[in-house]
């Protein structure tokens, strides 16, 4: 009886530690979108260059392929004022996050709210996918991918 419920008490052990585990991890891969959308919100290229990969990419909003140096040049504080003002916001927790050993992936939903010359324009939300990577046991982000989602169809008017 004594060996059952050692067993019982370690297996409990085991289903706690492990759920409690990967959402320690979760909450890691959130605050580091929360970290990317506020860097490039911010036209902050040093702090992006510190979570991405050697090796990242990114397909765009607009759909191109864009290698990790392209990306910094883009998020350049002087290219802040030749683009649109920008807020990123991740909404709520991130819809997924699944975790294999050192690698993640993340799809979590944005909203991005623009002006342009002081005009704002209407927000916009965007499903992010990105591949996470543990180095040297620090979370950084592999790749990004953008995909809009689109409005919701206008409700039928009645007859």
């Amino acid at each position: 009886m004594k060996t059952k419920m050692f067993l019982l008490s370690v297996f409990a052990l085991f289903i706690c530690t492990t759920s409690f585990s990967a959402q320690t991890e979760a909450n890691a891969a959130k605050a580091l979108i929360d970290r990317m959308t506020t860097a490039q919100a911010a036209y902050d290229p040093k702090t992006l260059d510190a979570i991405f990969t050697s090796d990242f990419i990114e397909i765009s909003p607009a759909g191109e392929f864009d290698p990790r140096a392209k990306v910094l040049d883009f998020y350049k504080p002087e290219n802040a004022a030749k683009a649109v003002s920008i807020s990123v916001t991740v909404d709520e927790d991130i819809r997924s996050a699944r975790f294999y050993g050192d690698t993640s992936v993340v799809i979590a939903e944005l909203t991005f709210n623009m002006s342009r010359n002081g005009t704002a324009m209407p927000a916009r939300k965007m499903m992010l996918t990105a591949v996470l990577r543990k180095e040297k046991k620090e979370w950084k982000i592999a790749s990004a991918q953008y995909t809009a989602v689109r409005p919701p169809a206008p409700a039928a008017k009645p007859q």
